[in-house]
């Protein structure tokens, strides 16, 4: 059993509350509308995309070989990807979002992306409510990503999928925080 498991086996986390756990480090922040808000369009858009909602998995568990599980705000897997309990495995994400819950967080500009980009997640985008701006990886490698496009909120932002899948992103109604 995983640290993890163990917080959500003692129903540990607190309603309204995110907590992963990073490099040994508990962190635990709460749910910001925004966050909510910037998820529910991305996810929108990926139905939209033709994208099953059995794909399309907010706030769930992914496993990470020799290191620790995270929760993406939404992950995008594979078609038959194996569900194991309330988790899957990285090798089955094609695509992670992630929402910063405070301006400049290091673990989505900094751990996230070397861990996801290592462990062969091909997309990534952070869209920061802060910056007003959609950060899109692509092409990863062993510490992080050789393509980095950056995308004002307002203009439109496509996610390409390594299957082929293009999931289009009106950013117009993104909400954003000072």
């Amino acid at each position: 059993m995983t640290a993890m498991d163990d917080l959500l086996a003692r129903d540990a986390v607190p309603k309204g509350y995110k907590v992963a756990i990073f490099d040994g480090e508990v962190i635990m922040t709460p749910r910001s509308p925004e966050q909510f808000w910037t998820v529910s369009e991305v996810q929108a858009a990926a139905r939209a995309a033709h994208i099953p909602r059995e794909r399309l998995l907010g706030d769930v568990l992914v496993r990470f070989p020799g290191e620790n599980e995270a929760a993406p705000d939404l992950t995008i897997v594979a078609d038959g990807a194996a569900r194991h309990g309330n988790s899957y495995d990285c090798l089955d994400v094609l695509a992670v979002v992630e929402v910063p819950s405070r301006p400049d967080d290091e673990k989505d500009y900094v751990r996230n992306v070397r861990k996801y980009g290592r462990f062969g997640i091909d997309c990534y985008l952070i869209a920061d409510p802060f910056k007003q701006v959609c950060t899109v990886m692509t092409e990863s490698h062993a510490t992080g990503y050789a393509k980095v496009e950056e995308v004002p909120y307002g203009e439109p932002v496509t996610l390409r999928l390594v299957t082929g899948e293009r999931v289009e992103i009106d950013t117009s109604d993104f909400p954003v925080r000072t």
